[in-house]
């Protein structure tokens, strides 16, 4: 064929691309192709078609003919991106490390290396090569925002303010960003500086539904509160479902503030209700869970099983009640050298509700599944010899935490049911693990369903449990604190007397009351709103919880 004529049709292949009319593309690009079949840009315009039209496996057939003559850098980052979309992980992998050799400056190559090793679990080499890409071009947002991510993720918050800084450099008005730094500031006890950065998305946006959530729930607030007063102004008709919950949540909190208990109450109800709308909780759901779990342990309870591995690191799990002062608890205990306080984690919860509470199974061969998943996820968390794993509803799990861990310390720790219940059905969680919370009939249920499974838990494994009472624990702190530490064949430690300069993050909703000195008698503050608590009160009372 003439030079010209093909050229012709290529630059009208090339026009259907530009108008994304990719199949059309495709078919005229094939029917060319097969008058020339070494055309490098005709077979590249098809691999970009397949690309755009998500069918990665004619990418990839069309890619590996490119690369049979001709191989670049830009041609192995693009064979990579196929392969890691085909879940050809380790293919992929070596085609960036062939692009980053034809190119070792190739930023985005980098980055997209470190986003192949941490989908398998490479996570400390995907750190790397983010930090490789950036440091080859500095401007390189999506590095910079994967790698916040990841450092997010492993709660690594000193870390992650700094990236975010450096994405904030790039683009001062950031909104996201400048939320995600107001937010790491309150996980780090940086309640001022946090409030800083809510403000300034608020100057720029003020309809930035969550950054006045925020503002409203670190501030006192008073009646000529002006970001309050232009909250209770905006129109929430036109917000969507998501900034409703926040907004009268917000709303709950700024009238509780001023006393306005009514209005406070409505705007609680409303905010709750609206999450309610959207969950997946049944309190009868929930009783048939806690009912599985009674019979899985009906007969044996106590396997007294043997494993011949001997991690170095201990798990500590302080359990109970979201509210309970779990938290609390934590902060105190994560303030001595040797325990490293880990915060929520999801890794025991997840293994057993993937496993399953069927009863024919290997049940040794099921423990240790549960306890090798567990230490492989807490292994490279921490080098000293306790962790504390801060999930409360692990209450559930108390029986399997005694067989997959019989070296783990459990810490129940219980408080007043109202100024519990009350407690929960104020707080917005984001977890849909905590939608118990969402009505008060059902709060005052599900603390029913846990002080029954307690008691289950109590008659079989009561060697195996330290109960601490809250109200009784902050009266004392460092008394009771001592008798822990004891347990643990530790020794007391005076940085602990000032626990809340602990510069660990915390990310659960007592983020900032760990951060200040023992409140006491906080247990009967339920109390001021018990008019408007009737339902809660009474489902407790009919079934005989004594508050």
């Amino acid at each position: 064929m003439n030079s010209n004529v093909f050229d012709q049709k290529k630059t009208k292949i090339l026009k259907l691309f530009q108008e994304r009319k990719f199949e059309e593309a495709i078919d005229a690009g094939k029917k060319l192709l097969s008058e020339k079949s070494n055309d490098d840009k005709l077979i590249f315009l098809l691999v970009s078609a397949y690309i755009n039209i998500q069918k990665f496996d004619d990418a990839e057939n069309y890619i590996n003919m490119l690369l049979s003559f001709k191989q670049n850098d830009q041609i192995y980052n693009i064979n990579g991106n196929i392969k890691k979309k085909l879940k050809k992980y380790n293919q992929a992998i070596s085609s960036y490390e062939k692009a980053i050799e034809l190119n070792p400056n190739f930023s985005e190559a980098y980055n997209n290396l470190g986003n192949t090793k941490k989908i398998i679990n490479e996570r400390a080499q995907a750190i790397n090569c983010y930090k490789k890409a950036i440091s080859l071009k500095a401007d390189n947002i999506q590095a910079l925002f994967n790698l916040s991510i990841i450092y997010k993720e492993d709660s690594n918050y000193h870390e992650l303010i700094n990236v975010y800084n450096k994405i904030l450099d790039l683009d001062k008005n950031n909104i996201k960003t400048l939320y995600n730094l107001g937010s790491a500031h309150l996980f780090l006890g940086n309640i001022l500086k946090g409030k800083e950065y809510f403000k300034k998305v608020i100057e720029i946006n003020g309809l930035h539904i969550p950054s006045l959530r925020n503002y409203v729930r670190i501030t006192k607030i008073g009646e000529k509160d002006k970001i309050f007063q232009h909250l209770k102004s905006i129109n929430l008709a036109t917000l969507n479902h998501e900034e409703k919950i926040l907004i009268t949540n917000a709303l709950s909190k700024g009238y509780f503030d001023q006393v306005n208990l009514k209005l406070g109450f409505e705007y609680l109800s409303k905010s709750n209700s609206l999450k309610k709308e959207k969950s997946n909780f049944s309190i009868l759901d929930e009783k048939k869970r806690f009912n599985d779990i009674k019979r899985f342990f009906s007969h044996t309870h106590n396997y007294n099983l043997k494993f011949d591995d001997q991690y170095l690191i201990k798990p500590i799990f302080i359990l109970g009640m979201p509210r309970s002062g779990t938290t609390l608890l934590e902060q105190i205990l994560s303030s001595h050298s040797k325990i490293h306080g880990a915060g929520e984690l999801y890794y025991l919860q997840n293994k057993i509700e993937k496993m399953g509470l069927k009863k024919n199974i290997d049940i040794k061969r099921y423990f240790l599944e549960i306890r090798n998943y567990y230490h492989q996820n807490i292994s490279n968390t921490t080098i000293k010899p306790f962790i504390i794993d801060k999930f409360p509803v692990n209450f559930r799990w108390i029986g399997f935490i005694v067989n997959a861990f019989p070296e783990a310390k459990i810490i129940h720790i219980y408080r007043n049911p109202m100024a519990v219940c009350w407690s929960n059905y104020k707080t917005l969680f984001i977890d849909s693990v905590m939608d118990f919370s969402l009505s008060q009939e059902d709060v005052a249920n599900y603390y029913v369903l846990y002080d029954n499974l307690m008691k289950f838990w109590s008659e079989k494994f009561k060697e195996k449990i330290l109960n601490i009472n809250y109200e009784d624990f902050v009266n004392d702190f460092e008394t009771n604190t001592k008798k822990i530490l004891k347990i643990l064949n530790l020794d007391w430690e005076d940085q602990q007397k000032n626990y809340e300069k602990n510069l660990r993050a915390i990310t659960t909703a007592s983020f900032e009351q760990v951060r200040s000195k023992i409140q006491k008698d906080t247990s009967k503050q339920w109390k001021r709103f018990s008019d408007y608590l009737e339902p809660m009160q009474e489902t407790l009372k009919i079934n005989q919880i004594k508050f």
